[in-house]
């Protein structure tokens, strides 16, 4: 099964049957926010429902695909529907004015219109607010697709007019062969799967074997700090700032070593169940490292790790909110 081959039943069969129900009794509602990580089918519900809504000749409750609508919004020439994602690492509140804009015409081609909004968490608050009176109000035969990866970062006054749909995880038969079709190394799946269901995502990570050195790096970086060893501050400034250059790459750096602790935590309730961690390849590492220390520590600087990313969005550099982790655990573990 080749990427481009996916579709949104492929997917997210559960949740496209569900919509072809809402769909046939005339229930769609005007907002929705999808919910999953990158892979997950976000892109492509949104395409199906766009579809299904313009389609002339939808039968048995899926659009046709090959009408003269189903074929432009394929192509990414259909007036009537309109896509915003960030530029850089925002929404800007001109992106949004340029909907509103839209907003107040009706269809070119007749009385339906669908906006798109990727990324909508990274809407900047003047954004965000500047949408909210044409989500109350859009008008009939108006749709708003918002999709996220962190549901949290969304405006609560944005999610409490919206009907939130959560993705369910991909079965595991189609993420494997989509590692399959990326070439994805047997060793580091386990951690991919920790990280992300997109198979094209992980092949960037890999590519350049930089994944396989972050992970040699967090894993370095775990055994100093559960040994008591200072390096682990030190391991900050000279190998992880060099590998997360780019801020991609550092939320990812963080993620990584979230995911390690949270394995630590595992290890501890459960040392022989090896399947249950994502740093497989590292169990005996991890297994032997924590098995010194109370559950209460282990929470704790796992807790350490999760806040990470919330300093990060900050503007704290990467490398203080790393260097302020490492002290805060290695203060946890050993006093």
């Amino acid at each position: 099964m080749g990427m481009q081959a996916l579709t949104a039943q492929d997917l997210q069969p559960a949740i496209v049957e569900r919509f072809q129900h809402i769909i046939s009794n005339g229930e769609l509602a005007h907002a929705y926010l999808f919910v999953g990580p990158n892979g997950s089918g976000k892109q492509e519900l949104a395409q199906w429902l766009t579809l299904s809504i313009f389609c002339s000749h939808r039968q048995a409750g899926q659009p046709d695909f090959t009408c003269d609508e189903c074929q432009r919004i394929l192509s990414g020439n259909h007036p009537d529907v309109v896509r915003a994602t960030a530029e850089g690492r925002q929404i800007k509140v001109d992106q949004i004015r340029h909907l509103k804009a839209e907003f107040t015409k009706s269809g070119m081609e007749g009385q339906k219109k669908v906006f798109i909004i990727e990324d909508a968490d990274k809407m900047t608050v003047s954004a965000a607010n500047s949408l909210l009176k044409f989500i109350e109000e859009p008008g009939a035969g108006t749709y708003i697709f918002l999709l996220t990866n962190n549901k949290n970062a969304v405006l609560p006054t944005i999610q409490s007019r919206t009907q939130i749909i959560e993705l369910q995880p991909l079965a595991k038969a189609i993420t494997q062969e989509l590692l399959d079709d990326q070439k994805i190394p047997e060793y580091l799946r386990s951690i991919i799967l920790g990280l992300t269901d997109s198979a094209e995502q992980a092949a960037q990570w890999v590519a350049d074997d930089w994944l396989a050195k972050a992970i040699d790096a967090v894993v370095q970086w775990f055994k100093e700090l559960v040994q008591g060893d200072p390096v682990a501050f030190v391991d900050i400034q000279t190998v992880m700032k060099g590998l997360a250059s780019e801020r991609e790459k550092q939320l990812l750096m963080l993620d990584l070593m979230a995911l390690i602790w949270r394995d630590g935590l595992v290890a501890k309730l459960m040392a022989a169940e090896s399947g249950q961690l994502y740093f497989q390849q590292w169990q005996q590492i991890i297994v032997n490292g924590v098995q010194r220390y109370s559950m209460h520590q282990l929470i704790q600087a796992s807790q350490v790790t999760l806040e990470a990313h919330q300093m990060l969005g900050q503007n704290i550099s990467f490398q203080n909110v790393a260097e302020q982790q490492t002290l805060r655990i290695l203060k946890l573990l050993h006093g």
